[in-house]
């Protein structure tokens, strides 16, 4: 709780100095003073916060093989009823895609 009230205080202080800095602009200036603040603020707090709960959540983000196999799934019926070559090579590699994510899913789980 006493470190809690440090901090506190130390964030008072701080916000007490670029309020001075601000309000001793010009009035033109203070609102671009206010954003860039802000801002800075923003990017600063962010960077330690954006890691994610989980080391594997960060590779599930970025590829997603079942729900794309699902997709290309759906493309793929309409297209083999126009061009069936397409249409079936569309749903070969939604299967593969599936299959790898199901395979992909059920590693993960065996190594944790």
């Amino acid at each position: 709780m006493q470190r809690q009230r440090e901090l506190d205080a130390q964030v008072e202080d701080l916000t007490r100095k670029v309020a001075e800095i601000i309000n001793a602009a010009g009035a033109d200036q203070r609102q671009d003073l206010r954003e860039y603040a802000l801002g800075l603020l923003r990017d600063e707090t962010e960077v330690q916060d954006a890691r994610p709960a989980y080391p594997e959540a960060r590779d599930a983000a970025r590829t997603n093989p079942i729900g794309m196999a699902l997709l290309l799934g759906l493309v793929a019926l309409p297209l083999m009823l126009l061009f069936a070559p397409v249409g079936l090579t569309l749903l070969a590699v939604a299967f593969v895609m599936g299959l790898w994510g199901v395979l992909q899913t059920l590693l993960r789980r065996e190594n944790r």
